[in-house]
């Protein structure tokens, strides 16, 4: 009888150790883990039992598998990264063609057809980071060459470059841009941060304001330097002193354009951009068939033809 409870007891020691092992496997939670990013996990994912971590940059990412961001769906591979602090940062998903917003296919497929009629698709991602908006990243390639094509919900190109096979980082807004940005938009409903870019002279935010797309520039000690949008001639025309768009429309003219067409104003790309030297001005660009004028209008109303 000792043998047999002494057989049984090694048994359930034997299950005991492979369910440990088996949850160490599935849950791979590496020694350098904060318990502050486990808690955090734990308090918003805890229902899911299969996760892998690693650690990027100084982010803790784990790998799991969640229903779509956008709506409740299937399953799909998803990375959430947290800091050290415990603080969910962004959550990058991969999804399928099908699961894209239908602005965001049109898009695509538009410079599709016009750019990279001979590229394929590859992986497709929906990024949604703190302080930020949802970005759709669409990766394409041909042979060896892969680029990175990076769009708004509303379908607007946010960025098309070269693929690096770097990961796409979370991107933290500073307390100076939200304080600009709150002071430039004070009866802005929605506004959502698309993407911070900075370099050695300046910073450049791109938003989502009630839907509009804008693009802020500020210095490398927070000053506002400039805010830009892009619309049609048809809203410019009000916009602009009369007599500049008079003297536009005589311009146009002369190039053999009718900017009196309904088609030509709603083709027509206009920039509207504020400066916080230059004031207002405009950047026009009309190109039709193998006719094309470039200018730009001056806060003084001076009229200036790109070179």
């Amino acid at each position: 009888m000792k043998l047999k409870n002494f057989i049984y007891a090694l048994a359930c020691l034997a299950i005991l150790f492979a369910s440990c092992s088996d949850d160490e496997k599935e849950n791979n939670v590496p020694s350098n883990v904060p318990e502050a990013v486990l808690k955090a996990f734990e308090n918003k994912y805890g229902s899911i039992k299969e996760v892998q971590w690693e650690q990027k940059k100084t982010y803790h990412v784990a790998h799991i598998q969640l229903g779509l961001l956008t709506k409740s769906d299937a399953n799909y591979a998803t990375a959430v990264w947290f800091d050290e602090k415990g603080s969910e940062k962004q959550v990058n998903q991969e999804i399928e063609f099908s699961q894209l917003p239908v602005p965001v296919k049109t898009a695509f497929e538009l410079i599709q057809s016009k750019l990279y009629a001979d590229w394929k698709t590859d992986d497709i991602e929906i990024v949604s980071r703190l302080d930020m908006g949802l970005i759709y990243v669409i990766e394409i390639e041909k042979g060896k060459e892969e680029r990175k094509l990076s769009f708004s919900p509303a379908g607007d190109l946010l960025k098309d470059v070269i693929d690096s096979d770097e990961d796409i980082l979370p991107v933290i807004v500073p307390e100076e841009i939200k304080a600009l940005l709150a002071k430039l938009f004070p009866d802005s409903k929605e506004l959502i941060i698309l993407e911070i870019e900075t370099d050695d002279d300046e910073t450049e935010v791109d938003i989502l304001n009630n839907k509009q797309h804008y693009e802020i520039k500020v210095d490398n000690t927070g000053n506002w330097i400039s805010t830009s949008y892009e619309t049609d001639m048809s809203e410019a025309m009000t916009l602009i002193d009369p007599i500049v768009l008079s003297k536009l429309i005589s311009l146009a003219q002369q190039a053999g354009i009718d900017l009196n067409n309904p088609e030509i104003l709603k083709n027509t790309e206009v920039k509207v951009i504020d400066h916080t030297t230059k004031g207002r001005y405009f950047e026009v660009k009309i190109e039709i068939g193998d006719k094309e004028l470039e200018v730009e209008i001056d806060k003084d109303g001076n009229i200036h033809l790109d070179d």
